[in-house]
């Protein structure tokens, strides 16, 4: 998400930093990569920098 941020950001003008999320619920499951897809998900559509080139 943070890469995804940084593009948008970029496109946009926007400068992003980063910021410590270990405040946040579940930021220790999120950091291990809980929320990612497993190694057996099929993946389609464009990636998110694909995507965003296509934007106004």
């Amino acid at each position: 998400m943070a890469e995804a941020a940084k593009l948008l950001g970029a496109r946009r003008g926007i400068k992003v930093v980063e910021a410590d999320g270990s405040g946040i619920p579940d930021a220790e499951i999120a950091a291990a990569g809980g929320f990612l897809p497993g190694p057996h998900a099929k993946l389609a559509g464009p990636t998110f920098q694909e995507w965003l080139t296509t934007q106004p």
